[in-house]
């Protein structure tokens, strides 16, 4: 037995043969017996829907004579509440029914007390009479009801006692030798006030009971369906079966341990809910649908037999032939697929081959779980396969390395080799930045010194020391501003804890610069802030910043005019230096910011103003930034907040 299951699990025909068969029963089984679940399914619902449109048709005619009566009811009503004239009630009531064919009859009936003079009360009733219906002859008779004891009728005492208009369940109001209808009518009751909200009387309008069926029955959907109509309380009010109607209701002589589904459909009816349900009547199975009539506490409802309302099932028979092809198609393609399923392993593996002939080591193949020959081919081929991409792997990691530290050596003598050269470049400049003013200084000091100083006059002595001067304190500015910088480069914060006054800060800032460079444009302060208006900076690097500003505008503005502004809202405090100069282009906007940088290499400067200036800013919290937009010249905004 164990070397019969062993040769079994080794064998792959049988193994094929085993997996087709079951593959083949279950997905059959489980196709048939889906769609025709769901075939049934759709037929029942497509039949329950036409059965609903058909009640809902019937149930919208029902209510077009019901609103009919309703409307005609309520229309009269202003006209008795101005004329209570006896001959005038005589009069509305003809017209009603005179004027609305679907209404039997309507009566206003007013309390005993309304008119004095009569003794029992006063009722004006018009009714339709059917022996009259010629065109020669008025078919709707109208008489005065006297000494008739209406006021115990339910068409009187029900609206009386609901104060409200209302429909009356059907009743029979017939009383021989009377002009009262032989007819079962239901009527539409609407109370009547007078002035001061008293009752005063009814205005009832009676709608046939015959003409409501032949409405209800009017469409026979199916050979064996009917209708029927019920009360509040389950009577019949419409039925094939007329010995039933008014006489007994839906739970007459039902037992409610046998019959449960035909009492919870009378309640679902008399509960005024809408659905459909399964009942067995006279042991056959039925589908009822029910819906509430609107306005009314009645329930319409389409009593169908099973079998013909589902007829659509008898034609699930001629689907299965269609099905059966279908399965076998499917059965076809599950025995493809199964077999492809088998013998995909070969197929990997020959792939494979062929992708490592091309240098592919990369694609892995999956492992096995069989344990048959290609099972084990599989799984064998996929250990030299991950063999060979390790070593293959572990060699390109070698590679990526030694190229890696190639590109950054690379980079790393690229970035002495700059160093090297702004270094030796930052170097000359600043030794020419250095040696001018001291060639001036010294040249000055030897003429002084000479014997012929005495020929010169005071006048030239005092420009010599005016320029000499000058040249000494742009290199000590010049001096000053690279200690600046080596010692702001490391910082991460300064002290921004001093109070300074924005208009004495500018004024004091031009003064700086007015000494430190000669010039000849003029220079504006537009200030628009109030000379109280104060900021918590530090206030000496913040000095160095506006000098700065105001040094690098004076020397590249030989023409025109250089202005700082001064603007404040309710949070930042901004100065703003413009001016008329040659300007900076686009692309320099951000270069002449960094450290060392010049946009014309054989201009005076070290290339550390700006970079100092933004960097000062930046540690006060706020921002130093060229407007790109100015075209008249360059024009630098510095921004800083009021609370800072």
């Amino acid at each position: 037995m164990k070397e019969m299951r062993k040769n079994i699990r080794q064998s792959l025909s049988t193994k094929l043969c085993l997996d087709i068969l079951f593959v083949v029963v279950l997905v059959f089984s489980l196709s048939l017996g889906f769609l025709y679940w769901q075939s049934r399914n759709i037929i029942r619902e497509e039949a329950v829907d036409e059965a609903s449109h058909v009640l809902d048709n019937t149930a919208l005619r029902v209510k077009g004579y019901m609103v009919e009566v309703e409307t005609a009811t309520r229309n009269i009503i202003w006209l008795v509440n101005l004329h209570t004239e006896k001959d005038s009630l005589l009069k509305y009531t003809h017209r009603i029914v005179a004027n609305h064919p679907n209404t039997n009859g309507c009566s206003i009936t007013m309390e005993p007390d309304f008119y004095p003079d009569e003794k029992y009360g006063f009722s004006a009733y018009s009714v339709r009479l059917e022996e009259y219906l010629t065109p020669e002859k008025d078919s709707v008779a109208t008489v005065r009801e006297a000494n008739y004891n209406y006021y115990d009728k339910v068409w009187y005492k029900t609206p009386r006692q609901k104060k409200t208009a209302c429909w009356v369940d059907p009743f029979d109001d017939y009383n021989d030798g009377t002009l009262s209808s032989p007819e079962m009518i239901a009527s539409y009751c609407i109370p009547l006030n007078d002035r001061q909200g008293k009752f005063v009387g009814v205005i009832s309008t009676d709608l046939s009971l015959k003409r409501l069926t032949e409405t209800i029955t009017a469409e026979h959907p199916y050979q064996n369906s009917y209708f029927m109509l019920l009360g509040a309380d389950g009577h019949y009010f419409v039925h094939p079966d007329t010995t039933k109607l008014l006489k007994q209701t839906i739970f007459t002589g039902t037992d409610p341990r046998e019959h449960t589904d035909i009492v919870a459909l009378g309640y679902e009816m008399t509960n005024g809910r809408t659905g459909h349900m399964d009942v067995k009547i006279d042991g056959k199975t039925h589908i009822v649908l029910y819906r509430p009539l609107e306005g009314t506490q009645w329930s319409i409802a389409l009593v169908c037999p099973s079998n013909e309302l589902l007829r659509g099932y008898n034609k699930l028979n001629y689907i299965l032939v269609p099905l059966l092809i279908i399965g076998l198609l499917l059965l076809g393609l599950g025995c493809h697929r199964i077999v492809k399923h088998f013998t995909q392993p070969l197929g990997l593996l020959a792939a494979e081959l062929r992708q490592i002939g091309h240098g592919d080591y990369e694609k892995p193949l999956p492992h096995s779980e069989r344990t048959d020959l290609i099972g084990q081919l599989q799984n064998s081929f996929c250990q030299m396969r991950r063999s060979i991409s390790q070593h293959i792997r572990e060699i390109e990691k070698k590679k990526k390395e030694t190229e890696q530290r190639t590109t950054e050596l690379e980079q790393a003598t690229l970035l002495a080799r700059q160093a090297s050269e702004k270094k030796t470049e930052f170097m000359q400049d600043i030794t020419h930045q250095i040696r001018t003013p001291l060639n001036i200084v010294h040249g000055f000091s030897q003429v002084m010194r000479d014997d012929s100083c005495e020929s010169i006059s005071d006048e030239e002595k005092k420009e010599m020391a005016e320029t000499m001067y000058v040249q000494t304190n742009a290199l000590d500015y010049m001096v000053s501003k690279l200690l600046i910088a080596s010692l702001i480069e490391t910082r991460q914060t300064i002290s921004t804890d001093e109070t300074v006054v924005c208009n004495d800060l500018a004024r004091e800032a031009f003064e700086n610069a007015s000494g430190l460079i000669p010039h000849t444009i003029e220079m504006h302060l537009d200030s628009q802030v109030s000379d109280e208006l104060t900021v918590k900076v530090n206030r000496h690097h913040l000095l160095i910043v506006l000098t700065e500003l105001l040094v690098n505008a004076l020397h590249f503005t030989t023409e025109g005019s250089l202005t700082m502004r001064i603007e404040a809202t309710e949070n930042d405090v901004k100065f703003t230096v413009e001016d008329t100069g040659p300007g900076i282009p686009v692309d320099k906007a951000e270069f002449i910011f960094e450290k060392f940088t010049k946009v014309d290499m054989f201009t005076e400067g070290l290339g550390l103003g700006l970079f100092l200036c933004r960097r000062v800013v930046m540690l006060m919290n706020g921002t130093l930034t060229l407007d790109s937009e100015y075209t008249g010249g360059s024009r630098f905004v510095v921004n800083l907040p009021v609370g800072n």
